[in-house]
This record gives C-alpha cells, sequence and structure tokens, in this order.
C-alpha cells in the first residue's frame, strides 16, 4: 500500500495560510450618490448626477465563515497584514459546533478605472473594469474542518474530540474547494423605461468580459476514512483512508505573473467567458426632493461562466482505495517549492500522489461565475436620512465547479448629501451579525460592512469575518434637476 495520499492538503494549506472577492460593499453601494458601485449591483441605478463621473480605484478584503470564531490575542486585520506577533494557533480559533455543514471565504476585489456617463436625463452608460481573486470552501463536515484545523500531531486531542475511531468509516459526499483570480471588463447600460410625476421604472444590463488567470477546484464524490492512532509516532495519529473519488483541475502558472499589470487586459490569460447581470428599478419620486422618497430594486448579477483550457490547465479525475497518511507526510503538505505559488504545489503533489499523467489531463475546465440576487428596498426618513434593507441570496450551479457569493441580509441606515454620506450596515451572515461603517467625504471613501473582525481580540467579540474597503472617484458635471 501506498503510505502517501493528498486529499485533504488544499484544505489544511489554505485555511493555515488564510488565517493569513469582496462581498458587496454594501456601505457604499447602498447609496444614492455610490456612482459606479450603485451600477455593480444593479444597472438599472441612474447615477444622481449628470456628464461624466470618473472613478480611479477602489480594493477591499473581505473574510466570512461559519466554522470558528476568532479568538486571537491581536486582530484579524493585523493578521493579514502581518502584524501579528506570533503565528495563528488552532487553539485561537473556537470552533462553531452546530451539526451545519461549514462554509469559509476569503475574497479580494480591485476595482480599477471607470468611466460613468449620463446621457440626456434618461440614459446611463458606464465601462467598468476589476480584479477580483479568492478562496472558498463549501459544505465541508465539522470533522473535516476540524481534522485540518487540528492536524494529525495531537492523538489525545483528536481523541477527546471524538475523531479517533477504529472500525467506523466517516463519510464525505460534498465539499468543494474553489480558488480563482480573473479580471473583468464591463459595459453597462441602464434606461428610464417609463416615467410619471410620482413614479420612475428603470432597467439595466451589464455584458462582462472575463479574463482567467489562476484558478483551482476540486469536486468530491466520495471520501470514506478513519483516524486511527500510530504506534510509530507518540501521541500521533494517521488517516486511513478507504475510498477518495473527486475531479480536481488547477492552471500552472508561477509566482511571477502573479498581479502583473497585463492582468487587466486579458495578457496571457488561460482563462476566457462572458457574463452578464440584468435589473430594474422602482421609484416612488416626491415633488420636494431629487432622490426618491422610495426605492424598490432586484437584479441578478455575474450570470456566466470562464472556461479554462490549453497547455497550462490541467484537470483529473481521481479514485483512490487503501491508502494512508502520515502526520510527518501531512505536514509536509503545507510547503511550497522555492519559486511555487501554492496553487501550483497543490496540482503537483496531486499528480505525484496519484500518478496522475498527461494522458489522464482533459485539458480544460469550467468554473462558473458568482451568480447572485439581489433585492432592495430604499425608504427616506426625513431629509438626508434613509434606511435600506438588501438580501443577497447565491444561486447554485452544481453542475459545475462554481465561486459562490455568500449569502447575507442587511438593514442600512445612513445620513446622505451629494457631498457626504454616512452609512452603518447591520449584516446578517453565516448566523451571525456584523456591524461595519462607511464614510464617503467628496472624492474619497472608505469603509467595512463587518468591523467586529478589525477589533475582535482575546475572544471577546469572537467574530467570524472582517472587511474592509477604501476607493476613490470623482464626479464631472452638476446634480439632475
Amino acid at each position: 500500500m501506498s503510505k502517501k495520499i493528498l486529499p485533504y492538503s488544499i484544505l489544511l494549506l489554505f485555511l493555515s495560510n488564510s488565517i493569513g472577492k469582496a462581498q458587496g460593499f454594501l456601505g457604499i453601494s447602498s447609496q444614492f450618490w455610490g456612482g459606479i458601485h450603485n451600477t455593480y449591483q444593479n444597472p438599472a441605478f441612474i447615477p444622481q448626477e449628470s456628464g461624466i463621473r470618473v472613478h480611479f480605484i477602489m480594493a477591499g478584503v473581505h473574510l466570512d465563515n461559519n466554522y470558528v470564531g476568532y479568538a486571537a490575542p491581536f486582530s484579524m486585520l493585523d493578521l493579514l497584514q502581518g502584524k501579528n506577533n506570533r503565528p495563528l494557533d488552532p487553539n485561537d480559533l473556537e470552533e462553531i459546533r452546530d451539526g451545519k455543514p461549514k462554509n469559509t471565504s476569503l475574497s479580494t476585489e480591485l476595482r480599477g478605472p471607470a468611466l460613468s456617463l449620463t446621457i440626456g436625463k434618461n440614459t446611463h452608460l458606464a465601462v467598468m473594469s476589476r480584479v477580483r481573486s479568492g478562496f472558498q470552501i463549501t459544505e465541508a463536515s465539522e470533522r473535516l474542518m476540524g481534522i485540518a484545523r487540528l492536524g494529525l500531531a495531537n492523538a489525545d486531542n483528536l481523541q477527546n474530540l471524538g475523531y479517533l475511531a477504529l472500525y467506523a468509516s466517516q463519510s464525505e459526499n460534498k465539499f468543494n474547494l474553489t480558488s480563482q483570480a480573473y479580471s473583468e471588463w464591463a459595459v453597462s447600460l441602464g434606461q428610464v423605461l417609463t416615467e410619471s410625476d410620482d413614479s420612475r421604472l428603470t432597467g439595466g444590463v451589464t455584458i462582462k468580459r472575463y479574463f482567467g488567470y489562476a484558478a483551482g477546484y476540486m469536486q468530491n464524490q466520495s471520501l470514506n476514512y478513519r483516524l486511527l492512532p500510530d504506534s510509530s509516532t507518540s501521541n500521533a495519529a494517521y488517516m486511513q483512508v478507504d475510498r477518495f473519488e473527486a475531479t480536481m483541475g488547477y492552471t500552472d502558472v508561477n509566482r511571477s505573473s502573479f498581479l502583473s499589470p497585463g492582468w487587466l487586459f486579458g495578457s496571457n490569460a488561460s482563462g476566457k467567458g462572458w457574463g452578464w447581470d440584468i435589473g430594474f428599478s422602482y421609484e416612488a419620486l416626491s415633488d420636494t426632493e431629487r432622490q426618491p422618497a422610495f426605492r424598490l430594486s432586484a437584479s441578478v448579477t455575474d450570470i456566466g461562466k470562464m472556461t479554462y483550457q490549453g497547455e497550462k490547465v490541467k484537470n483529473y479525475s481521481i479514485l483512490a482505495e487503501d491508502r494512508q497518511i502520515t502526520e510527518e507526510e501531512w505536514r509536509g503538505y503545507s510547503t511550497p517549492r522555492e519559486g511555487e505559488n501554492q496553487l501550483n504545489a497543490f496540482g503537483r503533489l496531486f499528480e505525484e500522489e496519484f500518478g496522475l499523467k498527461d494522458e489522464n489531463n482533459t485539458g480544460n475546465f469550467a468554473i462558473a461565475a458568482p451568480t447572485a440576487l439581489n433585492i432592495s428596498a430604499d425608504l427616506r426618513l426625513v431629509e438626508h436620512f434613509h434606511v435600506n434593507t438588501t438580501l443577497i441570496q447565491s444561486i447554485g450551479r452544481s453542475a459545475l465547479p462554481e465561486w459562490r457569493m455568500s449569502s447575507l441580509w442587511a438593514v442600512i441606515p445612513r445620513y446622505e448629501t451629494s457631498k457626504v454620506g454616512l452609512a452603518i450596515p447591520i449584516v446578517r451572515q453565516n448566523s451571525a451579525w456584523a456591524f461595519g461603517a462607511t464614510l464617503r467625504l467628496g472624492p474619497l471613501l472608505v469603509g467595512s460592512d463587518n468591523l467586529l473582525g478589525v477589533f475582535s481580540r482575546n475572544g471577546k467579540i469572537k467574530a467570524q469575518g472582517v472587511d474592509i474597503y477604501a476607493g476613490l472617484s470623482l464626479g464631472i458635471g452638476k446634480q439632475k434637476k
């Protein structure tokens, strides 16, 4: 029997490094004066100024999960910036043991140059660009996530958690892993469909061109395993894998190509695809205020996929039986070779462990875009004071590997004028609450949809995520009348 196997190396490495696609910028996209960020949420939203709006840059990072609460002595923001005074320990993460499938998402988004143009009173045209990247685990069990977090070095700890079992085989049939980095160019058209003295109906559509640079996935079909005491190593365990069946694919790109300027323009992309958004908005107008007194909107975003193919693309089917992995081998899987990125290391190790050859490689795979339904209602309470409610619901596409938008609902009270906006997102996501704040001051904006992760230390809050973003844009024109 082979003494090596790698069914969990992706899970182990990403958990150890992540606690090493921004969600939606709710604090700014909920504002009437949100500019191009409104269009990303719903192409039917018509900007509040005529003329031209130039968007320079917007960057954000987002982390959410329903597996652990954060209890380290340093904040998640310190961790993401590398300012932690010691490595993150498994005991810094408190498990949420509720029997539900576990999901984890870490994403970043860079919204690059964009131009928004209002033509007359009724038509809005925008050209937009952005780069998105992230890693995601979905539908994993508490037990599997616990093993990935703790490793195999402490058999007593695993025994106390009930993970060691001499005869009972554990079954995992759902977990999925997805990682992707891609750029996007989009053209959006919004149009007033009908308007009266007291109401307005608008519609919009966005067409997107995707360029994929780095991607990887695993879809598990069947995994049966046991954790057993390892008599050859003091207080260690090993994993007996009775059966493992999955499909996996990745792009073989080197580290030097990451985040090159050519990304934005499709240079050396191994994946390409098309996507689109569609949306509608109904507004109840007011005689005394230019902004709507009430707005109800709905959109579906990121309907599409990217297909990866070419010499740098690998795609395999895996079937393994009666394999073992020791604690020493488990630890060895978490360090890429010099010059490798993590994606390369995962692919190489899988190929070595399962004897995957060129003749087993189909040379192509597709990953679905993060399709989501967005529904929002916005009510003006008094002059300049509003409250917004937003629902984002992921729309799964089980036939393809996919990056899933994390579902949520939010209530966002705000104060807003053309020059200043202050929003306070109150978000329910992954069965947990998050609270944020976003300030828009002229062309500058900075915000967070989850400040708990920014301030969480020593387990006083036990945040399940963090979210921060900042940007710069400039309007050239005048307010609509």
